[in-house]
């Protein structure tokens, strides 16, 4: 669902409804990025307005100046897209080619189109994201808490 205006003075919107789920429960909070990272809002009022269109209000968004803000913006259902990549954290880090311990991981990071791991490198504290994709996934070890990924020259 997509912001596409802001609606009156008191910070309502009009939102495309074309990818709701069926499943829509609006006393469960709804997402939007800022900054990369999702903030949870409550929906305080959902109307349809079209066929294709549906007024919302959301709780703290109470001026025109706040909606738009908001305008642009996608509005997810749920944090967790892909429950098996989110499962990674805390698993130690080794590279599959080195078979070398690399960090933990501290975050799955859904980013549309390049979901990455957080990774906190063990010799240095500091922490990296590394792309989450199939084909760099060499094996999960569940029993030992072990990922190896086939990480990107360069990356690190």
């Amino acid at each position: 669902m997509r912001i596409l205006k802001s609606y009156g003075t008191e910070g309502g919107v009009i939102v495309s409804t074309a990818s709701i789920p069926e499943d829509f429960d609006i006393t469960e909070p709804v997402f939007i990025d800022f900054d990369e990272l999702p903030v949870p809002f409550f929906i305080e009022e959902f109307k349809a307005h079209g066929s294709k269109k549906a007024f919302l209000k959301l709780e703290d968004i109470d001026s025109l100046q706040d909606a738009e803000e908001l305008v642009g913006k996608d509005i997810f259902f749920s944090l967790e897209e892909d429950d098996d990549f989110a499962g990674f954290t805390g698993l130690e880090v080794f590279d599959a080619i080195t078979s070398k311990q690399v960090g933990i991981v501290r975050e799955y990071v859904d980013i549309p189109s390049n979901p990455c791991l957080e990774v906190e490198i063990a010799s240095s504290g500091e922490t990296v994201l590394i792309p989450c994709h199939d084909e760099l996934i060499d094996r999960v070890d569940e029993k030992k808490g072990r990922i190896f990924l086939r990480i990107p020259e360069g990356l690190l």
